[in-house]
């Protein structure tokens, strides 16, 4: 009887590990993100998501940044369940419309990277455009 018992914990221990679903893959460490201000305006940096292959879009908060005009706004995150995955950056932000005197800010826009796959030190490039 424990024999049967061992014997059938082990085999059910053997079914668990393959059949674990393959978007429970490990965390991507240290990745990149670098994105540029193409717009000719400052920008506000207000969100960054991540969309990985065959499994979804993850949201990584951050603090709302301003970028001025032709700078560059860089991050270093871990991404989760991204690990040896196509992953995609997406930076959300807002352009600023007026001059300096009043505060007004276009709506939403996204700027992404290409999918590539996700690996320790990765650099995504994204290049913000109005």
């Amino acid at each position: 009887m424990i024999t049967k018992t061992l014997l059938t914990t082990a085999i059910l221990a053997m079914a668990a590990t393959v059949a674990t679903p393959s978007f429970a893959r490990g965390t991507c460490k240290d990745a990149y993100v670098v994105a540029t201000n193409d717009t000719g305006h400052k920008v506000k940096v207000v969100d960054m998501h991540y969309q990985i292959s065959g499994y979804g879009k993850k949201s990584e908060p951050i603090r709302n940044q301003d970028i001025p005009a032709g700078q560059v706004f860089s991050i270093t995150r871990n991404l989760e369940r991204a690990n040896e995955r196509n992953t995609q950056v997406i930076v959300v932000y807002r352009v600023r419309t007026d001059n300096a005197h009043f505060n007004k800010w276009s709506g939403l826009k996204r700027a992404t990277s290409d999918f590539q796959e996700c690996t320790r030190n990765h650099v995504y490039e994204v290049s913000l455009t109005d």
